[in-house]
């Protein structure tokens, strides 16, 4: 007969000791374990995720092994009482035996459970040990089996700081569902509804979205964090929407101390003024992410990945009408950022000059500290 185990909880966001416990179980001789995100009881705190993003991640989740799978079970209206989901999976496996895969910590609770009883009459549960619990507590009625497994404390609350902190909490989260928090801006301030309520129109937030998603994917690929790729990506093009006079009033006002050259061009005063918009009216203390906010467009020597990141998502985005080249680079992109970004800068040069204008000396510098890092030689 088929054994089908369920996992619940918040899920918010899935981690690695979900999938631990969710592994003992099937290695207790479980076929398939289903991660089951629900929303929070009336004593506690509401999910900071949305349910449905909460689903997906436990989707991506499971893709780490074919013997897991997301349940949306628990996510169904009204209350989601334990005894009700497993009626449910029983309607719908009517050959299957059921488990409820919990933690250590919910036995001396467990008995209290809504419909306890009839529960128990349902369903066997596989006790996850938990540091600080009795895995062998016992509560009489229940049928129990105490997994094999080494107690793992991981804290959802930590993991949840730590991305605030635009950390990729790596080690804690399955790299796929710390992309898909990246990509979707989760556990962070609105940053979309920001940038609406401060004037950007959809076009100009598409491309935001855009760069969003690009610099994610750079980040990933060349080893920045994907959670301050995120963060920059958004805000890069937060001052753009003002006109010129109150870019440079802001600029004053926040001391930038910038040049005349700089003052006087909308293109090489957004960056600047929108990394002091981040840091003075936003909150944003990450000098990375506030240092790729201010050199998007321009670049600077000594680029660190995520500022190159950031740089180059602007340039090759999606949603980037086509220009002379822009294939070739995102090509390049995937496989040398150096080498793209360094392509990007002189394909520019080329351009502002054929137009007579004057080429930014700051990504002058740039460019030549590519060069010297490359071993000198010229990729224009």
């Amino acid at each position: 007969m088929r054994k089908i185990g369920i996992l619940g909880g918040m899920m918010d966001p899935v981690h690695v000791g979900h999938l631990h416990s969710a592994r003992a179980a099937l290695e207790a001789g479980l076929d398939q374990v289903l991660l089951a995100p629900c929303e929070a009881p009336p004593h506690r705190p509401a999910p900071l995720a949305p349910a449905q993003a909460r689903l997906e991640m436990c989707a991506l989740a499971a893709e780490t092994d074919a013997r897991l799978a997301a349940s949306a079970v628990e996510l169904r209206e009204g209350p989601c009482y334990a005894v009700e989901t497993v009626r449910l999976l029983k309607e719908e496996n009517p050959d299957a035996e059921i488990a409820w895969v919990l933690g250590a910590d919910k036995l001396p609770t467990l008995a209290r459970w809504r419909g306890a009883e009839t529960l128990f009459s349902l369903c066997t549960f596989y006790v996850c040990p938990r540091p600080g619990a009795d895995a062998h507590l016992p509560v009489p009625g229940a049928k129990l089996r105490v997994l094999d497994a080494a107690p793992m404390a991981v804290s959802s609350g930590e993991i949840i700081a730590r991305l605030q902190r635009l950390d990729d909490a790596e080690g804690l989260l399955p790299a796929a569902v710390s992309r898909y928090i990246a990509l979707n801006g989760l556990y962070r301030p609105d940053r979309a509804a920001e940038l609406r309520a401060r004037g950007m129109q959809d076009r100009r937030l598409q491309h935001t979205l855009g760069v969003r998603e690009t610099a994610v994917r750079l980040a990933e690929l060349h080893g920045a964090r994907m959670q301050a790729a995120s963060e920059a990506a958004m805000l890069h093009d937060i001052a753009k929407p003002l006109p010129l006079a109150q870019m440079q009033a802001l600029a004053e006002r926040y001391g930038l101390g910038l040049s005349q050259e700089v003052m006087a061009d909308v293109n090489l005063l957004h960056g600047p003024v929108g990394a002091a918009i981040a840091r003075r009216e936003l909150g944003v203390t990450d000098e990375e992410v506030l240092s790729a906010i201010a050199c998007h467009t321009t670049g600077k020597p000594g680029m660190s990945v995520l500022e190159e990141v950031i740089f180059l998502a602007d340039a090759i985005e999606p949603n980037r009408r086509p220009y002379p080249g822009l294939d070739t680079l995102r090509a390049l992109a995937g496989r040398d950022l150096d080498a793209a970004v360094l392509h990007a800068m002189q394909r520019t040069r080329e351009y502002v000059l054929s137009q007579g204008r004057h080429f930014s000396p700051q990504t002058e510098r740039a460019m030549q500290a590519l060069i010297a890092k490359k071993g000198g030689k010229n990729h224009g």
